[in-house]
């Protein structure tokens, strides 16, 4: 069994898919929009809008939607993005290019449970915690 966290936004999904695919280099992403269904009625720009996109990420998958129209999606701190890999300087990497937009909310450095940790909000409210295990597997 796999789990895969989504995370729903408000129309903007696709500048947020093209963020992370540059924060995280990733060439391909699996998209597909509202108006992909044949017997779609919805008006011509909410066609557009992603229902699902998939970013492969540290050896799992990141789901990305926009949110029903006419059901926005509401933001809180119930919700983090926890990734413990073995690959520090990717994590090191990522959790910089994160931060030069966003804001830093525990710098990423040695802590008593973790061999180092740290929490970034990125630009667009989702918070990223980022946590090295040495012997954790890094990504391929």
């Amino acid at each position: 069994m796999e789990i895969h966290p989504q995370i729903v936004f408000n129309g903007n999904c696709q500048e947020v898919l093209s963020y992370y695919e540059g924060v995280f280099d990733v060439e391909h992403s699996s998209i597909i929009h509202y108006g992909d269904n044949p017997g779609s009625k919805l008006e011509e720009d909410l066609k557009e809008l992603i229902l699902e996109a998939t970013i492969p990420l540290y050896n799992s998958y990141l789901l990305l939607s926009d949110a029903m129209p006419g059901k926005p999606a509401t933001f809180g701190s119930n919700f983090h993005i926890a990734i413990r890999s073995g690959d520090l300087g990717r994590m090191k990497e990522d959790f910089h290019k994160l931060s030069e937009s966003g804001k830093v909310i525990y710098e990423f450095g040695e802590s008593y449970w973790s061999d180092a940790y740290g929490v970034v909000q990125d630009k667009y409210g989702v918070q990223w915690q980022f946590d090295y295990r040495k012997g954790e597997p890094s990504q391929p």
